[in-house]
C-alpha cells in the first residue's frame, strides 16, 4: 500500500513539475515575442510572489531562516550573479527572477525589505515556509529548526499590503485597481518544508498531505476571492 501511494505521489510530483515548465515555458516564450515585437511589451506590470526558499528574494536572513540554511546572509550564496549574498537561497538568481526579467520588470523586494519600491510588486515567500500553519508542528512537538512562517502568514502579509495601499474594499475602487491591474500573482513551490520538518517523527505522511493540500487549497481560494472581490467593487 506504501508503495502504491509513493508512487502515486512521485506520478504526481512530475505531472505538476512537467506542467509548471510548460505553462512557464511557454509564458516566458510569449513575453520573449511580445518584446521582440513590440506588441505589448508588458502583460503584467506588476508580480506578488509567494512560496518557499525557491521563491524567497530576502524575506530571511541567517539570523532569522532556519539553522539548516545558515549563513544565507553570506558567501558563497549570490557569488555568481549579485557578487553578493542578497539573502536568495541560490548562487545566482531564482526562477522569479528570471520571470521579472522576462517581463522587463525589476526583481521583486521582499515583503520585510520596509524602504524597498514595491511599486512593480512584492514578494512574500519564505525560505522554510510550511503549507500547513506553524501551530500544528508545535502542538506536535516540532518546532526546532522551523521558520515559523507559513502560506496563511504570507497571505496576512498580502493583506496588511493591500491595507496599506488603501485597497480596503467597495468604498476603495481605485486603490484597488492601481493594486491589482496588470497583476501576476505567482505561487511558488511549497510543501515539501512540512514533510521534511517531520522526517522521523510520529506524524504519519497521510496527515501532512490532507493538511497541506487542505491549506493550499484554502490559500488559493483565498487569493481567487480577493480578485472576485475586486473585479466586482470595479465593475
Amino acid at each position: 500500500m506504501a508503495s502504491s501511494s509513493t508512487s502515486l505521489s512521485s506520478h504526481m510530483n512530475l505531472m505538476i513539475t512537467i506542467t509548471s515548465i510548460f505553462i512557464l515555458s511557454s509564458f516566458l516564450a510569449s513575453a520573449s515575442s511580445a518584446a521582440t515585437t513590440g506588441t505589448n511589451p508588458r502583460p503584467f506590470k506588476k508580480i506578488y510572489a509567494f512560496g518557499d526558499s525557491y521563491t524567497d528574494t530576502g524575506n530571511t536572513e541567517s539570523s532569522t531562516g532556519p539553522s539548516s540554511f545558515t549563513y544565507v546572509s553570506n558567501l558563497p550564496y549570490g557569488r555568481t550573479f549579485f557578487h553578493h549574498p542578497t539573502n536568495r537561497y541560490s548562487d545566482g538568481r531564482l526562477v522569479i527572477d528570471f520571470v521579472a526579467q522576462s517581463l522587463s520588470l525589476p526583481y521583486l523586494p521582499p515583503y520585510r525589505n520596509l524602504k524597498a519600491d514595491k511599486s512593480n510588486g512584492v514578494n512574500f515567500a519564505v525560505a522554510g515556509s510550511t503549507a500547513i500553519q506553524h501551530g500544528f508542528f508545535v502542538k506536535n512537538n516540532l518546532t526546532l529548526n522551523i521558520t515559523p512562517q507559513s502560506l496563511q502568514t504570507q497571505l496576512i502579509w498580502f493583506n496588511k499590503f493591500l491595507d496599506a495601499q488603501g485597497c480596503r474594499g467597495a468604498t476603495t475602487t481605485r486603490e484597488c485597481r492601481a493594486a491589482f491591474d496588470d497583476a501576476l500573482i505567482w505561487v511558488g513551490e511549497i510543501g515539501a518544508n512540512d514533510y521534511a520538518y517531520t522526517v522521523g517523527s510520529s506524524v504519519p505522511g497521510s496527515t501532512i498531505q490532507q493538511l497541506a493540500i487542505k491549506s493550499i487549497t484554502g490559500f488559493l481560494q483565498a487569493i481567487t476571492v480577493l480578485e472576485l472581490l475586486y473585479i466586482y467593487i470595479c465593475w
